[in-house]
């Protein structure tokens, strides 16, 4: 899964707690959210720079949180988070209630060796893994041959328009007689 894909998706599934997500989808949004929230606590911190020289220490006030972007930031960004979390512990097999570990003093590490963890690759009670549907497409794979006259029917779509030169037509002629020969004798029943 793409960047752009796996952050649309979770903006799309904001709300959603059941189901699973794929390591890819949940490193491509800590990424995403990681490069916000240096944005937005770089401009803070020359905003606060700016305000401390200009006004002084009377500057910082508990009123100057809601003025600093990083704070709405990690609130806009903190619902996707959650529910990405929750469903990247359902692809590794585990409970969501396991995001609670946070609340705990190395619970942050813990959950960060679970989020690298690979998926669950037999379906669970959250679902399958995202890796089995898309290997469900079975087609053919082309052959050499089938290439090869792929490429010579666009050969010849670009060729249309040029008027046959007295060389072709006999190295057509030979190219058709010997194309019934093998294709169409062959396969055709003996009496």
């Amino acid at each position: 899964m793409g960047p752009v894909t796996a952050i649309s998706t979770i903006f799309a599934k904001t709300f959603t707690y059941s189901g699973r997500a794929s390591r890819s989808e949940y490193w491509w949004y800590m990424l995403f959210y990681f490069i916000v929230c240096l944005i937005c606590a770089c401009f803070d911190t020359f905003t606060l720079i700016a305000l401390i020289s200009a006004q002084g220490e009377q500057a910082l006030s508990p009123a100057l949180l809601l003025k600093m972007t990083s704070f709405y930031a990690y609130i806009m960004l903190a619902l996707p988070f959650l529910s990405v979390s929750v469903r990247r512990l359902h692809d590794a097999g585990f409970s969501g209630f396991w995001l609670l570990a946070y609340l705990i003093p190395i619970g942050g590490l813990v959950l960060l060796v679970i989020h690298v963890l690979p998926s669950a690759q037999s379906a669970t009670e959250y679902g399958t893994p995202a890796s089995s549907k898309r290997k469900s497409h079975k087609g053919k794979t082309a052959t050499e041959d089938a290439h090869k006259r792929a490429m010579q029917g666009y050969a010849l779509l670009f060729d249309k328009d040029k008027t046959p030169t007295p060389e072709m037509h006999p190295a057509r002629k030979a190219e058709v007689a010997d194309y019934y020969r093998t294709r169409v004798l062959k396969s055709a029943p003996s009496a």
